[in-house]
């Protein structure tokens, strides 16, 4: 080979190396460079003398300069990229460190001297409820805007509840029933309900039997009341109406009404409705609100409902109390009619209830003054007053002589003369006078005598009784011989063959 051929073959492989050593290393690579320096520091520990190292092999000086390098081509070197420092992981922060102390102050004047377990031990107490759907719960109204009504069901819970169910909005801090009806993942909030709430309806696919929803009385026949929901309609039975009987159904149209759904067929085309199951889960509501606050001997108003032969119920506000015939007045009623009629209002007082049935016991004539109070001075022993006999019995006549108020004359005091019939002598309705015997006020008697008020008749001597009478013929004539008989003498009886 000749010399010149050898310096062009060195001048291409110097380019060569030149072009590797600019080229950067790939990361893959890494391993190769130390397994090469690490065969080269052997291999010159073992004396065996230097090698030629290509591109990444090769060692650089101190200066920064590779060995045996050439001038690059246009006499400009390329640049070379300043190495990263190689900081390493993010070191992890530790509870355990201290905070500053113009923190730890500022945390200290928030807290109140107050610990963060007690805190969040009342944050978060370990017995509050899990909040399941259908739940029914006692809610606190915390905040209301234009649609909603935002409601606190537990400690870290919240519910909405749309305004358009409620017929009276209640006020921020009062509570409410509420029943859970879903839950809201989007806006991270319960959707709740209150009892009785009426669904919106756009097809028979949301008539369930028993739904309850809001229908607008469009008319009335025979026998009950038209209605429509949505483009639906429906009716609502007479019996289904109300509570107590209707008797004007025109009253009703026009009217928006609460009812339970009680049979929805959309084949056949067919809704009925109720109003009165309404009414009555809102009459069982208040009844048991009421029987919790009433008190024996508390006076309340109510309606009469109705009047039976016995008495009056009366409506006290959500529940029907008996005034029993004997409580309607101080005087002798013989029917309720005669002081009360359906509709009244009357006020009475609460004498008897039953918390187990709910039964009460009403008095109107509670209400009324006692007629016995001051009775003594009213009617004296030895007066003599005016009266009415009211009734008659067997034994005697009843004489009223004043509301509340009756005496007995017995049979013995109606006549100077022995009466064996008291209706021979007075009647029922009839005026008397009468003379006052005695006034028993623990026992409610008076006695009274009509006799002792006329003077009583001149007796007629029994000697001219007797010469008035014709003289009596003696039917045995009168004999002053011994008497007859004993045993020394004959009975008679041989003369019919006894032997006495």
């Amino acid at each position: 080979m000749m010399p010149d051929d050898i310096n062009t073959q060195t001048e291409q492989n110097q380019t060569e190396e030149s072009t590797v050593q600019e080229k950067p290393a790939p990361v893959d690579s890494e391993p190769e460079a130390v397994e090469a320096e690490a065969v080269t520091s052997v291999a010159e520990d073992n004396n065996t003398g230097p090698k030629i190292q290509i591109g990444s092999r090769r060692k650089n000086s101190e200066d920064g300069k590779p060995k045996g390098a050439k001038p690059h081509v246009g006499g400009k070197a390329p640049a070379v990229p300043a190495p990263v420092p190689n900081k390493g992981p993010v070191p992890v922060p530790s509870v355990r460190d201290h905070l500053p102390q113009d923190l730890e102050d500022e945390i200290a004047a928030a807290l109140g001297g107050q610990s963060i377990d007690a805190l969040m031990e009342q944050s978060a107490p370990a017995n509050a409820a899990q909040v399941e759907t259908d739940d029914r719960r006692r809610a606190t109204v915390i905040r209301i805007d234009a649609k909603h009504l935002f409601v606190s069901l537990s400690s870290a819970s919240e519910g909405v509840v749309s305004l358009q169910v409620f017929t009276e909005i209640p006020e921020v801090g009062s509570e409410i029933d509420v029943i859970v009806t879903g839950f809201n993942e989007d806006d991270q909030i319960y959707e709740v309900t209150v009892p009785g709430a009426a669904v919106s309806v756009a097809d028979w696919s949301d008539l369930q039997e028993g739904a309850v929803i809001d229908v607008t009385i469009t008319g009335s026949n025979v026998g009950g009341l038209e209605c429509q929901v949505n483009s639906i309609r429906g009716f609502i039975p007479a019996s289904q109406i109300s509570i107590y009987r209707v008797e004007n159904f025109e009253e009703y149209v026009g009217k928006k009404l609460q009812c339970v759904v009680t049979e929805a067929s959309a084949e056949r085309r067919n809704l009925v409705l109720s109003h009165r199951s309404i009414m009555e889960r809102e009459a069982a509501e208040q009844r048991e609100q009421k029987l919790g606050s009433l008190e024996v001997g508390s006076v309340h108003e109510g309606i009469v409902r109705s009047v039976k032969d016995f008495g009056a119920f009366v409506d006290i506000g959500g529940i029907d109390g008996l005034i029993h015939i004997s409580q309607m007045s101080w005087d002798r009623v013989k029917h309720p009619s005669e002081l009360v009629k359906e509709g009244d209002k009357v006020k009475v007082r609460l004498e008897k209830m039953n918390p187990e049935t709910g039964k009460l016991s009403l008095s109107l004539r509670a209400m009324q003054a006692h007629p016995w109070e001051g009775i003594n001075e009213r009617f004296r022993v030895g007066e003599v007053v005016s009266g009415a006999v009211s009734r008659i019995a067997d034994f005697g006549a009843f004489v009223k002589l004043a509301p509340g108020i009756e005496g007995l004359v017995h049979i013995s005091e109606l006549a100077h003369r022995r009466v064996n019939l008291v209706s021979t002598e007075v009647s029922e309705g009839q005026d008397v006078s009468v003379k006052v015997l005695s006034v028993d006020v623990q026992n409610q008697r008076i006695a009274l005598s009509i006799k002792q008020t006329t003077a009583a008749p001149a007796k007629e001597s029994k000697k001219g009784d007797a010469e008035e009478l014709p003289p009596r013929e003696m039917a045995v004539k009168r004999s002053d011989a011994p008497l007859k008989g004993g045993r020394d003498r004959s009975s008679g009886g041989e003369q019919f063959g006894l032997k006495w």
